[in-house]
């Protein structure tokens, strides 16, 4: 069984998503938690949250679980809906769901809310088990 600390060691590796300032909170077999404190690198030019970096957080959650649950899994296809801004936030919380899987695919939900609750985006990602 794997713990917490074994997947943040695991992703020690990520440079993209250690530069980001991204770290995991929480991870099971039922979902994944993985949380960005804000800072002015992170927006864009009408100070919110940039585009790009939500995406990243969701794509390495949906990474965190997805790994979790088949080691050496990678992500196929991905895509985000932009709920709301995101401005004046400390930090974002992404939480990932695995909802199906098969034998060499799996598919998962990521949602991502600021410190105040507020649901920022949702995304849903493809993995491919190796």
């Amino acid at each position: 069984m794997k713990t917490l600390e074994d997947m943040k060691e695991y992703f020690k590796k990520d440079r993209y998503v250690q530069l980001s300032g991204i770290e995991i909170i929480e991870v099971n077999d039922k979902y994944a938690v993985c949380k960005a404190e804000l800072s002015d690198k992170h927006l864009n030019t009408a100070d919110m949250v940039q585009g790009g970096m939500l995406f990243t957080l969701c794509d390495f959650a949906f990474a965190v679980i997805s790994n979790y649950n088949h080691p050496d899994t990678v992500s196929q296809t991905g895509f985000i809906s932009f709920i709301n801004a995101c401005v004046g936030a400390k930090y974002i919380t992404a939480t990932a769901r695995e909802m199906t899987r098969t034998r060499h695919n799996c598919v998962g939900e990521v949602t991502v809310h600021d410190d105040s609750g507020k649901v920022i985006c949702i995304s849903q990602f493809n993995g491919f088990i190796r």
